[in-house]
């Protein structure tokens, strides 16, 4: 017999998704789902003081109306550069939630126009947290990314949800998020091993101590 993990990745964003997923990825017998499989959908109002109280919250009130384990996550870059301006809590509000992402990107690059060198800079911060029956079991938070905001942009399409990216600047390769190659972009995940490490390794002791982390027991052979 062996034993299979559901877990809920608790956002609508596919982009999103994609990289929660990624957290997961090394697990043996993980099984995720999307929030859109849940009947009943609930909306938190992430009214924290911190990314990591919104995950949490968000973790656990999810977690209260399925029988998966919930992954949840909040994230927040801050431009130290812009001072009072800006919000790490509250980029999108800022940048005007609602609007396209090409809006969103005028606004940001707008804000940005009197600012040089290392004002530009800017860092990714990333909560993520696992709950389960309305109880945190594992949270943690930290800067996943560094770059600054490009001084130029590209007149192409902006790609679904990534606004941000489009305007992230990395120097060491000369090019922005949205432009770096699948190398380049594996070397900057690096960043994000160690928040990785630890969330897999709060999975593995659960597995290893209760034996009860899944919900479903299935012959090896059907694995």
């Amino acid at each position: 017999m062996t034993l299979l993990v559901d877990i809920l990745i608790a956002t609508k964003n596919k982009f999103k998704a994609s990289e929660m997923i990624w957290y997961l990825e090394g697990l043996p017998d993980v099984v995720t789902h999307h929030i859109e499989e849940l009947k009943d959908l609930v909306r938190v109002e992430e009214d924290g003081k911190t990314l990591l109280e919104n995950a949490e919250k968000k973790a656990r009130e999810i977690s209260l109306i399925t029988d998966w384990y919930v992954l949840a996550s909040d994230r927040g870059v801050d431009i130290p550069g812009l001072g009072e301006k800006w919000d790490v809590l509250r980029n999108q509000r800022i940048v005007g939630e609602g609007k396209t992402d090409k809006e969103k990107v005028t606004t940001l690059m707008e804000m940005m126009a009197e600012l040089e060198g290392e004002e530009r800079r800017t860092e990714d911060h990333f909560a993520l947290v696992l709950a389960k029956n309305g109880q945190v079991i594992w949270s943690g938070e930290e800067i996943v990314d560094r770059g600054f905001v490009a001084e130029e942009i590209g007149k192409e399409d902006i790609p679904l949800d990534t606004w941000m990216g489009f305007v992230w600047f990395y120097p060491q390769y000369g090019r922005r998020y949205t432009e770096l190659s699948k190398e380049e972009m594996d070397e900057i995940k690096k960043q994000q091993e160690s928040l990785k490490k630890k969330l897999q390794e709060s999975i593995k002791e659960i597995l290893e101590i209760e034996g009860c982390f899944g919900q479903i027991k299935v012959p090896l052979e059907k694995v």
